[in-house]
């Protein structure tokens, strides 16, 4: 089947050939930012840089070149009976054993996007949203809050 397109012909490509390119210019794409960001290091360091972006690249590639899902569903169970517990049903702790797990507590926190649609050049963690306040010191200010003495 051919579409006329501005006066030339085309043969649509294969779904098998789009990803084949598609992944490929992922990994070309990959490992031209890699080679921009090891010129930023410092020149006795590259040399362990280079290491550990050649096993990144090699993981990236592995992962492109993955069929199928990333998740096998048929594999997934249904947690036992009783594994979820509300909160009112945990057990409270003591205020000894409550410093003990918030000290190893670890908080992830995901802004979203890069903050482009707010005219963000930068970190969007470091735009002031309120009272001169930046997405980051309202994050400190809330693990502040939660390591009580």
């Amino acid at each position: 089947m051919f579409f006329q397109a501005r006066g030339h012909q085309r043969v649509p490509s294969g779904s098998r050939e789009f990803k084949s390119l598609t992944k490929r210019d992922a990994q070309l794409q990959l490992e031209h930012e890699l080679e921009e960001l090891l010129l930023t290091a410092e020149p006795d360091v590259r040399d362990g840089f280079r290491a550990q972006f050649a096993g990144f690249s090699r993981l990236f590639n592995r992962f492109l070149q993955d069929e199928g899902p990333s998740i096998v569903w048929e594999k997934i169970k249904q947690l036992p009976e009783g594994s979820v517990k509300t909160y009112a049903d945990l057990p409270q702790p003591s205020h000894d054993e409550a410093r003990a797990l918030l000290s190893k507590l670890v908080v992830v926190k995901l802004n979203g996007g890069l903050g482009t649609s707010m005219g963000c050049h930068g970190p969007k963690s470091v735009i002031p949203v309120r009272s001169d306040l930046t997405f980051l010191d309202l994050t400190v200010q809330q693990v502040e809050v939660s390591n009580f003495p």
